[in-house]
């Protein structure tokens, strides 16, 4: 384990430079983990997550200021212990070597295999709105493929972060796992890195950034960006069940969630009942704002600012904006940084509200006539990383899912096809790209698929005369005959 004392390092570029030399050293092709080995890893990230989750959700609370306890055990907590659940269930059968078809040589006898060897160094930057989740969950299935690990979690979550260090370095060899810390100078410095792969969970702005500084290496990248996710509302609704889940949805963790509904498509006559149905929901969660633990407060003030400059925008352009009348007492304030829910109707491009992603407690409602019309909405922006239907009508459901892209779907439920075992998570486009977080898709990942294949004596044979130079017709005849060409020699070509 590393010794405490190093935790006190000045310069935390020097010290990620030392245990990125020193994981890279100790990765070695010959000598990849044993199950058993792997299977002590995981064991061990499950024993501390189970012995200082406690800690952690106290160090997450001071870090946002207000945020719900059950909030954070339900997103950051719960969500790694299930996937270790899972994972170590299923490891030893994901590291069996698979059998692939050879195709028409196998009439000759030769198999086909794929070998799954670990990739080496994987470096994992995760984001402030469910930090412990998003930094463990990419590591469990990295280190179930026999990788080491560096996480370089958020600055904007530095008690947090400091635990997690702090932990990390006396349950683990940092040669395997190591937590490091350090601000945006050491975030474009960590990303910079000659990784085997790289994972980042954030903003699509910084996403690129990170792409770019990937690219002089090669280093393979998986991008999970969020984006604005969109809520279709069929004719055929519950508009009351509706609003009550976009509302819940929509103030989880004070917006600041990648799957949480950016804006809402609704049928025009159904516009007062949906609103009506969220207010509702909002003032029976939440009938108070500052102060209240159950309302999570904005990370930073940047990000206070960022989104009541949105509002302030929509506001001055004349746009319609709806607050909850309960909280005319409680004017957003930076004390607290507790913003109330917030719905602007109908809002055009000429909105930054329109245009980019809130990661706020502000929910955008568009009101459409035709199915078309909403849909029209929809790829009129950049593919989403999450899309929500919510109605009856098959037809229309299906419509809707083959018309639009986005990295999932779910259907009258939020986030559902992010807790699949078996399908993996990711964006598409300026949603993200790549697949983890998906038991084996995950387990796949972080894995090199090495194709192996065994010639058989037939083959051996066969193949002595199936190259240059050519000793006669037959053997390029034969060869012709297996994509249905013909000699062209024998027809006087």
């Amino acid at each position: 384990m590393t010794s405490l004392t190093t935790l006190a390092l000045t310069d935390p570029v020097a010290d990620i430079d030392r245990i990125f030399r020193a994981q890279k050293a100790a990765c070695s092709p010959a000598h990849p983990p044993a199950y058993a080995e792997r299977m002590d890893r995981l064991d061990l990230l499950e024993g501390m997550l189970r012995a200082h989750w406690t800690s952690m959700v106290d160090a997450l609370v001071e870090d946002f200021g207000h945020r719900s306890r059950d909030q954070i055990l339900s997103a950051d907590i719960v969500p790694p212990l299930l996937h270790l659940r899972h994972v170590k269930r299923h490891l030893k059968q994901w590291m069996k070597p698979r059998r692939r078809s050879s195709g028409v040589l196998g009439l000759t006898g030769v198999r086909s295999r794929l070998v799954y060897e670990p990739l080496g160094v994987i470096g994992v930057m995760s984001p402030f709105n469910a930090p412990v989740s998003l930094a463990l969950d990419p590591a469990i299935e990295a280190l179930a493929a026999g990788n080491s690990v560096m996480i370089k979690p958020s600055e904007s979550t530095p008690r947090l972060t400091a635990l997690l260090r702090r932990l990390t370095a006396e349950v683990f060899d940092e040669r395997t796992l190591a937590v490091v810390e350090g601000d945006a100078r050491v975030s474009a410095h960590f990303a910079a890195l000659p990784w085997d792969t790289f994972v980042f969970t954030g903003g699509t702005e910084v996403g690129r950034r990170v792409l770019a500084a990937a690219a002089p290496h090669l280093t393979p990248v998986i991008l999970e960006l969020g984006g604005k996710c969109p809520a279709f509302v069929l004719p055929d609704a519950d508009i009351d069940a509706v609003g009550a889940k976009i509302a819940q949805g929509r103030l989880g963790n004070g917006g600041q969630v990648c799957l949480a509904v950016d804006y809402a498509l609704v049928p025009r006559a159904a516009l007062e009942p949906f609103l009506d149905a969220v207010l509702r929901k909002n003032a029976a969660d939440f009938p108070t704002l500052h102060g209240n633990p159950e309302v999570s407060a904005m990370i930073d003030q940047r990000s206070y600012d960022r989104v009541t400059a949105l509002v302030d925008e929509a506001r001055a352009k004349g746009f319609r904006v709806v607050r909850p009348d309960l909280y005319a007492d409680e004017p957003p304030t930076s004390v607290t940084r507790q913003l109330p829910l917030t719905i602007v109707v109908d809002p055009d491009e000429s909105l930054r509200l329109h245009r980019t992603e809130v990661f706020g407690p502000v929910l955008s409602v568009h009101t459409y006539d035709t199915l078309d019309e909403a849909i029209g909405i929809v790829d009129a922006k950049d593919k989403p990383l999450g899309l929500y239907v919510f109605g009856h009508d098959r037809r229309a459901i299906d419509t809707v899912v083959r018309r639009t892209s986005s990295g999932g779907v779910s259907v009258n439920d939020l986030a559902l096809h992010a807790l699949s075992d078996s399908m993996g998570f990711g964006g598409v486009g300026p949603s993200g790209m790549g697949r983890y977080k998906g038991g084996e898709v995950g387990f796949a990942a972080f894995s090199n698929p090495k194709s192996v294949v065994y010639q058989s004596r037939l083959m051996a044979r066969l193949s002595a005369n199936a190259v240059p130079p050519w000793t006669g017709d037959r053997q390029r005849n034969a060869v012709l005959r297996l994509v249905g060409l013909k000699n062209p020699a024998r027809n006087g070509g």
